[in-house]
């Protein structure tokens, strides 16, 4: 067993950069690890052993879950695959100690669904976001109001203020289309059932789709594209369950997947399946109305819910 060619695969392309979130550096490195090792003809087993610590350990840390002592571990993996720059184990400990931060979703505490937390760590490093929401605004684009509502229908037994954290952790989202820095784009496709479904008064809905209506005349509109899929469409776009697709700049983190389901979800990373999922949305997008279209409809139905909202 050698290491003789790992020194052609190098960590120091990855920034660390602390608004991607723990996540996305956890699973950086625990990529580059792994293809060292593979790189190296090492098993995950004999590295372990060589290394001091135990096969599982080796395999959460190579993918990205969080694992104690995780920079010692990565260094010493680094130099059993014959990696001997000194710059690389500073690289990699700098990675290890930003995968070491609270992921975006962990101040909202217990409150968050286990299942949706994935997809909220990894967002925040994401170079485009594609969605396709069947029956709800997409999550983003929530008013607080709103995010509370549709919350209060899901878990009807959680008390309020796991109610207020869910919908804030789902509406600060926003948040990051802001940011000066790598900011993502959004290509979000719904339903125009979305505009008609009733989610508490009508002035809830009305409030909703100013709020999109602002959203797409603020400076946003180049970062966020909004398709509504016509009901003309029938089942020829079926889906049935909301879907996010992630796509990242950076070569160590693969496309992610999030298949959502009434108490439950799905994860698919990698190539394959997730791009089969990525073509779903895309078809979905130019069957629906031109994103260019979009805040004309959203302004029509503003003026249909006027005589109605309260």
């Amino acid at each position: 067993m050698t290491g003789q060619h790992a020194e052609t695969l190098s960590i120091r392309g990855f920034a660390p950069r602390p608004h991607l979130g723990a996540a996305a550096h956890r699973r950086a490195l625990g990529e580059h690890l792994r293809r060292c090792r593979i790189n190296a003809n090492l098993t995950g087993k004999y590295a372990a052993r060589q290394i001091g610590t135990s096969a599982p350990t080796v395999s959460r840390l190579e993918r990205g879950e969080r694992t104690e002592h995780a920079g010692r571990h990565a260094t010493a993996l680094l130099g059993l695959c014959g990696i001997t720059d000194q710059r690389e184990f500073s690289h990699a400990l700098s990675i290890a100690a930003q995968g070491e931060r609270p992921d975006v979703w962990e101040p909202f505490g217990g409150s968050i669904a286990r299942w949706v937390q994935p997809l909220l760590a990894l967002e925040p490093a994401a170079q485009r976001i594609m969605s396709y929401e069947p029956q709800l605004v997409p999550g983003w684009l929530q008013t607080p109001e709103y995010a509370q509502l549709v919350m209060r229908a899901g878990f009807p037994d959680a008390s309020q203020r796991e109610i207020e954290d869910r919908a804030a952790a789902r509406v600060t989202r926003l948040k990051m289309f802001l940011r000066d820095q790598d900011p993502p784009a959004l290509v979000a496709v719904m339903d125009e059932d979305v505009l008609r479904r009733p989610v508490g008064s009508p002035g809830v809905m009305y409030r909703q789709i100013e709020h999109l209506v602002a959203l797409l005349k603020s400076d946003l509109r180049h970062r966020i594209g909004l398709h509504i899929a016509p009901l003309s469409m029938g089942m020829t776009g079926a889906v049935g369950h909301p879907i996010v697709h992630l796509r990242f700049a950076d070569r160590l983190l693969s496309d992610f997947v999030y298949l959502e389901q009434s108490e439950s979800a799905r994860c698919v990373e990698g190539e394959g399946e997730a791009e089969r999922y990525q073509s779903r949305i895309f078809s979905l997008s130019c069957m629906s109305y031109p994103a260019e279209q979009t805040l004309t409809q959203l302004e029509d139905r503003l003026d249909e819910l006027a005589v109605t909202r309260s």
